[in-house]
């Protein structure tokens, strides 16, 4: 039971940015994301029209919980880049992460509507 409230209490200041940009972005955003964008890579027209309808739909569902992954990691790293500190004389982190959403989400929308 302990478990569970840690997972939902890492999650919770996940999603609300109390995590470090640093975490947010390397390990759930970047790390945690590339790994889960790995099959996406196999999934080809070609690929999609000779799989079994069973395969269709856990594909399906494997996309759905891909998406709302980025969705989650979007939000929760753009929040914690929103509350990053800069230091002195240095290039705000949290923009520059915010910057590497922003075309994430653009070459998502691009990808998905060019190809």
């Amino acid at each position: 039971m302990k478990k569970n409230k840690n997972l939902k209490t890492n999650f919770t200041n996940f999603w609300q940015g109390k995590l470090s940009l640093k975490f947010s972005f390397w390990f759930v955003l970047f790390l945690g994301g590339g790994l889960l964008s790995l099959p996406t890579f196999l999934i080809t027209d070609t690929y999609v029209d000779s799989i079994s309808e069973t395969l269709t739909a856990l594909l399906l569902i494997y996309l759905l919980f891909y998406y709302i992954y980025l969705i989650i990691a979007y939000v929760g790293t753009w929040r914690s880049a929103t509350y990053f500190k800069r230091k002195k004389n240095q290039w705000s982190w949290g923009t520059i992460a915010k910057v590497y959403i922003v075309l994430n989400i653009l070459n998502g929308i691009n990808q998905l509507i060019f190809n």
